[in-house]
């Protein structure tokens, strides 16, 4: 099976920002994205799955968006500000292989056909971000609730060996808050932990109604430290520890299936002086073995897994000419 393509996209953007007192602010902001996709069925006749496709078939879509972005904010003092707006999102459909979507649902499986939709995602959201003790604590906080119409979901469908994404609606209701400290100045520290409440609102299957959308974790928390330690007149060295906790995540609609949580860890140690920098690091140092990605195909078929990648270290060098 195979499929050729030409796509075209293109997008303008406009933001103003109007001062309505010396405290208070509104910025207002406007794009439109426009993508022509076309797609050309490279598989011989007698492979093709589906009895109304025919070699050197061209499908032709264009997906559109205007996505306006609204934001008022409220510096109370040089240290705090609030803020509020709502925000409208895009992201482009694209084309399945030709006549998956026959396959698709002869073995069970809804929301998958040639073609998959755009996504159009509105967000509300309320924050505040502001810094204390001498501007050695920061803090950023806000709450979300946004309605995406046609998200994605993917799907590996054993009969005939393909890679798919489906659309799916949800709801996505959550809270973000990050921590920065600078406890000494040789010292940083951050933390922050997000919460998501994913609910399905709309699919083919209405069976899934009120699941909880893939690759959604409801609970992520990250933490970790850097140290900088002064080594000679112009030298200067630094180690940072990065830890990431990734809370139980749900692969397809359905719940069958899910990852336990995964905690990652990242270290970095360097040497910096005036003009160039070395760096060794490490990326998930514990070489924690998990899944990355997993789809159970159709209903009794074979599924398709991505392990996540295992420990990766390297030395980086900069020089500023």
């Amino acid at each position: 099976m195979a499929d050729s393509q030409n796509n075209n996209a293109y997008a303008v953007f406009g933001d103003a920002t109007y001062e309505i007192t010396s405290q208070w602010e509104f910025d207002a902001a406007l794009r439109y994205d426009e993508d022509r996709r076309q797609n050309t069925t490279d598989t011989p006749t007698e492979f093709l799955p589906a009895a109304s496709a025919y070699t050197g078939e061209v499908r032709k879509v264009v997906y559109s968006a205007t996505q306006p972005k609204g934001t008022l904010r409220f510096k109370a003092n040089e240290d705090w500000t609030v803020y509020g707006g709502w925000s409208r999102g895009f992201r482009s459909g694209g084309f399945n292989q030709t006549g998956v979507g026959e396959v698709a649902r002869a073995n069970g499986v809804l929301g998958v056909n040639d073609t998959f939709q755009a996504e159009i995602a509105d967000t509300y959201e309320v924050g505040v971000k502001g810094q204390m003790f001498e501007r050695r604590l920061t803090v950023d906080a806000d709450v979300f609730h946004t309605q995406s119409r046609n998200g994605y979901f993917f799907v590996y469908i054993a009969a005939d060996s393909t890679q798919n994404l489906g659309n799916l609606s949800a709801t996505y209701k959550g809270a973000e808050l990050a921590l920065t400290g600078r406890p000494t100045d040789r010292i940083d520290l951050y933390a922050s932990y997000g919460y998501t409440d994913s609910r399905i609102t709309a699919m083919a299957d209405p069976t899934v109604i009120g699941n909880q959308a893939p690759l959604v974790s409801k609970n992520t928390a990250n933490a970790g430290i850097q140290y900088r330690q002064p080594l000679a007149d112009d030298l200067n060295g630094t180690i940072r520890v990065d830890y990431q906790e990734i809370g139980r995540t749900w692969w397809e609609p359905y719940n069958i299936t899910s990852r336990n949580p995964v905690s990652l860890v990242d270290l970095r140690m360097g040497v910096q002086a005036q003009r160039w920098t070395v760096t060794a690091w490490s990326k998930n140092l514990t070489n924690k073995i998990y899944n990355a990605e997993f789809s159970p195909g159709n209903v009794g078929g074979s599924g398709f897994l991505w392990r996540a990648l295992p420990r990766r270290y390297g030395l980086d060098l900069d020089y500023r000419f």
